[in-house]
C-alpha cells in the first residue's frame, strides 16, 4: 500500500511563516509517486504557496475539483 501526504497550498488561514491566505482550499496530494490536486484555491496564491513549499505543480497528473466555487476553482486557470 501506497503512502499519502497532504499538503495543505491555499487555506482561510496561514500556520506557516511565508505562506499566502486566502478564502479558498487547496491540496497537494502525493500517493506514492504520483501527485494530485484538490482544488485549486481562489487564486495566485497557490502558485506562491507551492513555490515557497518546493512543490513542484508541473508534476501534477490530476486536479479534482470538488464544485464549482470561486474559492476552490480559482486558480485553475493561472495554474493551466
Amino acid at each position: 500500500m501506497s503512502s499519502v501526504t497532504v499538503t495543505v497550498l491555499t487555506e482561510n488561514a496561514s500556520p506557516k511563516r511565508g505562506l499566502l491566505a486566502e478564502h479558498g482550499l487547496a491540496l497537494s496530494l502525493r500517493v506514492g509517486e504520483t501527485t494530485l490536486l484538490f482544488d485549486t484555491g481562489g487564486g495566485e496564491t497557490l502558485l506562491l504557496n507551492a513555490q515557497a513549499l518546493g512543490i513542484d505543480l508541473r508534476s501534477i497528473l490530476t486536479i479534482v475539483l470538488s464544485h464549482g466555487h470561486y474559492d476552490h476553482t480559482g486558480g485553475l486557470m493561472t495554474l493551466l
